[in-house]
């Protein structure tokens, strides 16, 4: 399988804290991700682990949290999420949105 890594800003709703909790972990934390402006079909959402960058937790309210995304499906493709797309970020509801700001070479 082909990893595809990116660097992005993300920032956390401050509702998300009924569905986090106080925090995510700062290491491996599983999200789904779509892209903005994809169909809302099954096959626009992918399974992504964050760590942040900081070795900060998520924490709702959060604006701008540098953190690197490994994607854990190749369905993407090689050219999806490439540097200055949006993106929603899920945790079972939508829990906030980002930007990617540079893909990283594996």
């Amino acid at each position: 399988m082909r990893l595809t890594k990116f660097m992005a800003l993300v920032s956390l709703d401050e509702q998300c804290a009924e569905v986090i909790g106080t925090g995510l972990p700062a290491q491996n934390c599983p999200f789904t991700l779509r892209e903005k402006g994809a169909a809302p079909k099954p096959s626009a959402f992918h399974k992504v682990v964050v760590t942040t960058d900081d070795g900060e937790p998520l924490r709702p309210g959060d604006v701008d949290h540098i953190v690197t995304m490994t994607l854990l499906t190749e369905q993407a493709g090689k050219d999806a999420f490439a540097a200055g797309c949006r993106f929603d970020l899920w945790h079972g509801t939508k829990v906030g949105h980002g930007l990617v700001s540079r893909r990283v070479v594996i």
